[in-house]
Parts: structure tokens; sequence; C-alpha cells
């Protein structure tokens, strides 16, 4: 499942949250910070799902996706694993 569409060149890292979830706002941080890291090369892209606008279009409340891929946030996963799941599509995007 892709998210507002790919970006030809670049990871897209997806995070849904909507706030009251400790967890995943923990996750959504740690995605966010590593995403960050790779400079232009990765687009981080945070759907509000407590705007039930955006909850109702996704049918999404938590989530973590990278380039479409669900990654599984509970127990919620460290910064190195986040970053490690985005710097193997990164590398893959290179060879292509």
């Amino acid at each position: 499942m892709l998210f507002a569409g790919p970006t030809p060149g670049k990871v897209t890292v997806s995070s849904f949250v909507n706030g009251w979830c400790l967890a995943q706002n923990l996750v959504n941080e740690r995605a966010k910070r590593a995403a960050a890291g790779f400079g232009d090369r990765v687009i981080f892209r945070q759907y509000d799902t407590s705007d039930r606008n955006v909850l109702y279009e996704w049918g999404i409340s938590d989530a973590l996706y990278i380039d479409g891929k669900s990654v599984r946030t509970g127990p919620p996963p460290s910064y190195r694993k986040i970053n490690k799941l985005i710097a193997k599509r990164v590398r893959r995007m290179k060879k292509a």
C-alpha cells in the first residue's frame, strides 16, 4: 500500500498517528528522526489521524510504512531498527 503516491528516486516513510497512543507517538518521533538523517533521499509524511476526515480517508489510526510496506509497531521498534529499515530501502534505490 503506497500513500500519496511514490516519489521517483526517493524512499517514502508514512507515519499515521492520532496522538493518543504513547507507543505510536514514540514510533512516529523515531521514524521522523531516522528519516531526517538521510536528507533529501527520504520523504517523511505524517498523517494526523486525530482529524476524523484523515482517519476516514485512510482507514488507519496508527501505523508506520516504509515505501508502502508495513512496519510492525508493537512493541515500538527502536530508532536503530527503523533507521536500518530505511537504510535498506535507500541502498535498493541506489542500485535501481
